[in-house]
């Protein structure tokens, strides 16, 4: 894949994702920063962005996602788990609400 592609797709990317967390703070905004981790000024300067500063904003040549995964070893922990008790999903949320 070329480097332009590459760049393209990730413009893609973060357009959709800016465009997802403007609708999850309209929706539900106490949530939305909650499962996104960002304050209350970011949650406040992204509800009110325009299409063409959500644009601007996503053309970056950068990620504007950062993986929130917590400690490796706490992952593995939880993904490399053979017995599945059932309580998989809730120790993932666990994991993902404390990083």
């Amino acid at each position: 894949m070329s480097e332009n592609r590459i760049i393209a797709e990730l413009q893609e990317l973060n357009l959709s994702y800016l465009m997802l967390v403007q609708k999850l703070i309209a929706e539900d905004r106490d949530t939305a920063m909650f499962r996104l981790k960002i304050d209350e000024d970011l949650a406040d300067l992204i509800e009110g962005l325009s299409a063409k500063e959500l644009t601007l904003l996503a053309r970056q040549p950068h990620s504007l996602l950062k993986p929130s995964l917590g400690p490796v070893e706490q992952l593995q922990a939880v993904l490399g788990n053979k017995r599945d008790t059932g309580m998989q999903q809730t120790h993932l949320a666990m994991l993902m609400a404390s990083v």
